[in-house]
Parts: structure tokens; sequence; C-alpha cells
């Protein structure tokens, strides 16, 4: 069931219906509808899971340090909002577990190796272009730029976090690490499209 997409449609024709809509972009409002919707159920669903764990922290270093990181650096993108909804809510329960299970885990090397290579990987493979993330040459350098800035100042606040004994920084470099994993799982899908697509023009000049 398109849940997403159904409620997208009804709020849109009634956007058009009350003459706030042009009918003549519907399908360009229909997916801005269905994005919106779908992000803020996910933060809603999110929000709601922290406050009944007690992890509104986590909460804060999710909008602070994935959100943004996310979208500009893009990522992978499921097909289905629906798909999309579970495995956000997914991830980020579990990356709440984690962190509850083990608060100091911002002090173990591991993570810490594994936050630097995240760190390397955003760097090298974003912002990534895909369907879902159309970039012009001038806003892919904006995109770098800023991306540069914002790992600059979440590095300082990992520092001031570690010095300080907090936990945010578990939480944060959780969500680095995150970044970095969607950002590797959208790049390995662009290159199979593009292998896919160049078989069937082999294919077809075969033919």
């Amino acid at each position: 069931i398109r849940v997403f997409k159904h409620l997208a449609e009804d709020v849109t024709f009634l956007l058009i219906k009350n003459k706030m809509l042009d009918i003549q972009s519907y399908e360009i409002y229909l997916y801005a509808v269905e994005v919106i919707i779908l992000n803020g159920s996910i933060l809603l669903t999110c929000l709601l899971i922290s406050i009944l764990s007690g992890e509104l922290f986590h909460m804060l270093a999710f909008i602070l340090f994935f959100i943004p990181l996310r979208m500009l650096a893009g990522g992978y993108h499921c097909k289905r909002s629906e798909v999309c909804f579970l495995c956000s809510i997914g991830v980020y329960g579990l990356s709440i577990v984690l962190v509850h299970c083990a608060e100091n885990l911002y002090v173990n090397i591991v993570m810490q190796i594994l936050g630097i290579l995240s760190i390397i990987v955003i760097i090298v493979f974003s912002p990534l272009i895909n369907s879902n993330h159309l970039l012009e040459k001038y806003q892919i350098k904006r995109n770098k730029k800023i991306i540069y800035g914002m790992i600059a100042v979440d590095f300082v606040l990992y520092a001031v976090f570690y010095k300080l004994n907090l936990t945010m920084a578990s939480s944060e470099i959780v969500f680095i690490i995150l970044v970095a994993l969607t950002l590797l799982l959208g790049t390995l899908k662009n290159i199979r499209n593009i292998y896919r697509e160049n078989r069937l023009i082999e294919e077809r000049n075969l033919k």
C-alpha cells in the first residue's frame, strides 16, 4: 500500500481544489508534498522514540550531525517512501540502542578510526549526484565548501564533547558513520546503474 503517496495525492488535490496550487504542475507538487510528509513522519517518529527512551540529546545529535550532512552529501535512496520510512526508523532505533548500551562509545579506538574513515569518505564522494539529487556545477562546488565547513565545525564540537566527557560525542560519531554508509551505498547503486545501462547499450548494438 502506497500510504505516503495516497496522503500526498489527497493533500495536493485539496490544495489545487482551493486554488492554492497550479494543476499544471501537479506531478511536481505531488512529489514535494510526499517528501514533506515522509520527512515529517520520520522526524516525529524519531522524536517519539527519543522521548520514550529518554534519549532527547540523541535526537538533537540527529538534527545537528546527520540531517544537514545527509541533505548536502546525498546518498542511497529507497524506491518507495514506505521502505524509506521503515529503514530510517529502524536505523535510528538501532543507533539509540548502540549509544544507550555503550555511552562511552566515543573513546573506543575502533569507532574513532571508523569516524575518521567516514569523514574521508564524505570528503571524497560527496556530493553524490543521482536522479534524486541532481546538481549543477556551481551547486556541486557550493555544497562541497559547505560540507567542508560542516565537517570542521563537527570536528570542533566532537573535541568539546570529548573534553567534557559528554555522551553526545557518541551520538555524533555514530551519525557521521551513518552518513558515510548511505553515501557509499548510493555510490555503489550509481555504479550498478551505469553498468546496467552500458550492458543494455551493448546488447542493442549487437542486435
